[in-house]
């Protein structure tokens, strides 16, 4: 079997062109000539049709209504320019139009009459402005233009005559016309068909070879878009399409390449600023505990040395948890209760927490290093600028599908204007502190946009920040290793 010969899109193209153009044409030519038929019998009184429309229905409503109240009014030198004459030209300017545009002979002598009679409306309508007398305004009114006899009930009626003439009109060329309709649409339509098979047969022929390769490489986009990049060429003898499936497969290539490295690349990013933030804890915490531990240590508490001592061990260990930036809510617990624990024991007389995370909760996974930032932040601009005993909360529950943690505290708290302040600082990245920056934005990188924290304080009473985080968990399998 002799392969078949690629071709391009405009070669395909132009032989369908080739094939249907000459019958086509002839089709053309004669729906053409039928509509240039149809249109020369309709013009004319489609156009009287058209123009008797735009004839004001209340003529006599408006006009009879503007003469009343201009016979009612007082007169005055300029009763003349008062006049209604407005409703008058507007009515005999449609009724030149009509007298150029109807075809039939007793509709041309309506028009003429209905122009006389305007004519006579304004000589009567002039008449009653000059009139001093009321009564006989108001006799000449009725008699002459809006009576039963008056001359704008009678133009009413000879433009609903003049209507009924063209529509009666209308009818009689539909009736011709649609016999001739018939007889040219019974011609063309057996044409029509051969036609039709002929162009139905080709056009699928020449549309499966560009239409199949098309949608295969459709498939391939789809597939592509769902993150799939290793997808097959697509068979094709059309030159554009074998082009742009080569030039596709390349791009491919070289996403999956370059969104290999942006997830390197993204990895390298959170694991440089977790050991940013682990670099950043301030380092006046471990000075001033082991300033604490020597003092207690000096003073013969050693109880108090062997629990502080314990704390800032398990503080670190779980800063460092192995390197893993994800851990669970337990592990995260434990690591703010250590630092808690340090804290309360060198600010005694200040400081009280409590810790209230449901146990149902403490396997969600969350990022490393999230709490102990903002207790630290509650304790410092918090609980050391009030007098007296204070209490740093750290609460959990579920909203919907969301986690929220809360560190609370009942220290000096913050005006409208600083919390605002704070949050845009948050989210527009200025330094507003750099441990709420950094916990901030680790949350976006790891769980989106509609994520991280969220401050509400009162002077006087306190501070509440909220961490909200999408609620997961580590899947079955992960839990039975962990388990072993």
């Amino acid at each position: 079997m002799k392969p078949a010969k690629n071709r391009t899109i405009e070669q395909q193209i132009k032989r369908l062109l080739v094939t249907i153009l000459p019958v086509m044409c002839a089709v053309i030519v004669v729906l053409m000539v039928m509509l240039v038929t149809v249109n020369r019998r309709y013009t004319s009184v489609l156009q009287s049709a058209n123009t008797a429309a735009d004839f004001n229905k209340e003529f006599k409503t408006m006009l009879d209504s503007g003469m009343y109240n201009h016979v009612i009014l007082p007169r005055s030198g300029a009763s003349v320019e008062q006049l209604p004459m407005d409703v008058l030209t507007d009515a005999e300017a449609v009724l030149r139009r009509l007298e150029t545009t109807t075809g039939l002979r007793d509709n041309r002598w309506r028009v003429q009459s209905m122009l006389d009679m305007c004519e006579n409306l304004r000589s009567y309508m002039l008449e009653i402005a000059l009139e001093e007398s009321y009564d006989l305004r108001m006799e000449l009114l009725e008699r002459n233009i809006r009576g039963e006899t008056g001359l704008t009930k009678l133009i009413e009626t000879y433009m609903h005559d003049f209507i009924d003439d063209e529509v009666r009109e209308m009818a009689r060329l539909q009736g011709r016309l649609t016999a001739q309709v018939l007889a040219v649409i019974l011609t063309v339509g057996a044409g029509i068909v051969l036609l039709t098979m002929g162009m139905v047969w080709y056009s699928v022929r020449v549309t499966r070879r560009i239409t199949g390769p098309i949608g295969a490489l459709s498939r391939k986009v789809q597939r592509f878009g769902e993150g799939h990049f290793d997808t097959a060429p697509v068979e094709t003898h059309i030159t554009e399409l074998q082009t742009l499936d080569s030039g596709f497969d390349e791009m491919a290539r070289r996403v999956d390449a370059l969104m290999a490295k942006q997830i390197e690349d993204q990895r390298s990013l959170h694991r440089a600023e977790l050991e940013l933030l682990q670099a950043q804890i301030n380092p006046h915490f471990l000075y001033n505990t082991l300033d604490s531990i020597a003092i207690l240590a000096e003073s013969d508490r050693g109880e108090d040395v062997v629990d502080m001592v314990t704390s800032l061990s398990t503080f670190f260990r779980n800063s460092l948890n192995k390197g893993e930036d994800i851990i669970s809510l337990a592990a995260e617990r434990t690591q703010v209760t250590s630092y808690l624990q340090i804290q309360q024991i060198r600010y005694s007389d200040i400081l009280r927490y409590r810790i209230d995370i449901p146990e149902e909760l403490l396997d969600c996974r969350v990022p490393k290093l999230i709490l102990q930032p903002l207790v630290e932040n509650a304790l410092y601009h918090g609980i050391k600028n009030r007098r007296g005993m204070g209490t740093i909360t750290v609460t959990g529950e579920s909203d919907g599908g969301d986690l929220l943690l809360r560190v609370a505290d009942n220290g000096a708290g913050m005006d409208a204007e600083q919390v605002k302040g704070l949050q845009a600082g948050i989210y527009e990245d200025r330094h507003t502190g750099l441990g709420l920056v950094n916990v901030h934005k680790r949350i976006r990188l790891y769980c989106g946009e509609p994520y991280g924290l969220f401050f509400e304080s009162e002077v006087g009473k306190g501070s509440v920040v909220t961490i909200r985080l999408p609620q997961t968990r580590p899947a079955k399998e992960e839990e039975t290793v962990h388990e072993a």
